[in-house]
């Protein structure tokens, strides 16, 4: 389960689930494919659920542009100027900066205006709608149907002037904002993975303020036995020193950092379709064009313990190497919430029956009966010498915790590691 905060289309502070493309457009609305395109990445890529968690209403600022109205083109006899429409992007944020709409008026004929088109292209997707022979006094209701643009309604609409214009002014939402929405997911005990949709990286303190609350969420979560992993990825153009610096200033054993810019959520939806034991190393990826990362650019990512994304011959798109930002293995972390969580769903069942010998034997033997079978799956193995088993378990109760209703249990576990590495020797004999 991926929980993920972000703008969506009407914005009303409850979580949204989707398992699918279609029912997320259809809970989250059509423009919010554009404003949260993470979202469509980790559904191809094969996460089971998308738990969406939208910012709050009134989060950072639509991008806009108020067009004049033109009294030249109406009926000969009108008098005073005629109001032209203020455009507004659908869902706030930078996405919608530079969105372009091209105004055309129809049937020109003796300055009468009966009709325009409009023209509306978003170039970031290349997306692009033409609503025809809007007429007077329609304009409002024709761009409902539109999934980028909305007329504001709170200023008076008329015919507006033709042209080209570009919308403006986008601006992302704080860190509260999105530490807000990151608290609602509290709530969402099944989530396992989180993102964070962040579309303006021009400022890296924010940015890392934003991650920083990711981390701290997954902590706190796992202290709850709901561990999670977080996700983030650097800016558009985010130089190398400036990826390591960040992923220096996110250590930690919860966050994942992607790189380049435009793949958190491929990688994301890809190691949420993994068994937790499953390494998304050299795993192929869905949904992304091109990544031309060269060797060096992908070994200062690695060195920085940050997460390369990388286009290879004969593989495709590939994850380079699937790993945390303190430099452990993203599986190796999951199998570990895999055993806290099933410890506490195990002892969830023997609350309130422990009183006696018995039940904490019979509590014993459950929890010995699902490591056994996550050692049969090969999320945990015993050491390669053979010496130490692949997990322990040790129930009991002192006479004073007795008396204080406690049971004690000591587990350990020996979660299987990805192979990340093939060192070869080569004799060369004559």
């Amino acid at each position: 389960m991926l929980g993920i905060t972000g703008f969506v289309e009407g914005a009303n502070g409850k979580v949204i689930r989707a398992s699918s493309w279609s029912r997320f457009l259809e809970v989250a609305g059509r423009s919010s494919g554009f404003s949260l395109p993470e979202a469509r990445q980790a559904l191809d890529n094969g996460v089971s659920e998308l738990v969406v968690s939208p910012l709050p209403a009134g989060a950072g600022a639509a991008a806009s542009i108020a067009v004049a109205g033109d009294p030249s083109k109406f009926p000969s006899g009108s008098t005073g100027d005629k109001p032209g429409a203020t455009f507004l992007a659908k869902v706030p944020g930078p996405w919608a900066n530079g969105i372009t709409l091209k105004i055309s008026y129809r049937n020109n004929i003796d300055k009468t205006v009966t009709s325009f088109d409009v023209e509306i292209t978003h170039p970031a997707s290349g997306v692009s709608e033409v609503l025809r022979n809007i007429g007077a006094g329609s304009l409002t209701a024709t761009l409902e149907s539109s999934s980028l643009v909305r007329v504001d309604t709170t200023k008076a609409v008329g015919w507006p002037l033709e042209g080209t214009y570009t919308l403006v002014g986008g601006k992302d939402a704080s860190p509260d904002d999105y530490a807000t929405a990151l608290g609602r997911l509290r709530n969402e005990p099944d989530v396992d993975l989180v993102l964070a949709a962040v579309q303006d990286f021009s400022d890296l303190t924010k940015v890392t303020k934003i991650h920083g609350d990711v981390i701290s969420h997954c902590n706190l979560m796992s202290g709850e036995s709901k561990g999670r992993i977080g996700f983030g990825q650097v800016g558009p153009v985010t130089t190398m020193t400036e990826s390591a610096q960040l992923a220096t200033n996110l250590v930690s054993d919860r966050f994942v950092l992607v790189a380049p810019h435009g793949t958190v959520g491929a990688v994301a939806g890809l190691v949420g379709s993994l068994p937790s034991h499953h390494s998304p190393t050299f795993k192929r990826v869905a949904g992304l064009d091109e990544k031309n990362l060269s060797v060096d650019d992908q070994k200062a990512l690695l060195r920085g313990n940050l997460v390369p994304v990388a286009t290879e011959r004969g593989r495709g798109t590939i994850v380079v190497r699937g790993l945390t930002t303190d430099g452990d293995q993203i599986n190796v972390r999951r199998v570990a919430d895999r055993a806290v969580r099933t410890l506490k769903m195990v002892g969830d069942l023997f609350i309130g029956l422990l009183n006696n010998a018995d039940g904490r034997s019979a509590l014993k033997q459950k929890l010995v009966e699902a490591l056994v079978q996550m050692q049969k799956d090969g999320a945990i193995v015993p050491s390669t010498d053979g010496k130490d088993p692949a997990f322990k378990v040790e129930v009991y109760s002192s006479q004073q915790d007795f008396a204080q209703g406690i049971v004690r249990v000591n587990m350990a576990v020996r979660p299987v590691r990805a192979i990340d590495y093939i060192y070869a020797t080569i004799t060369v004999q004559v």
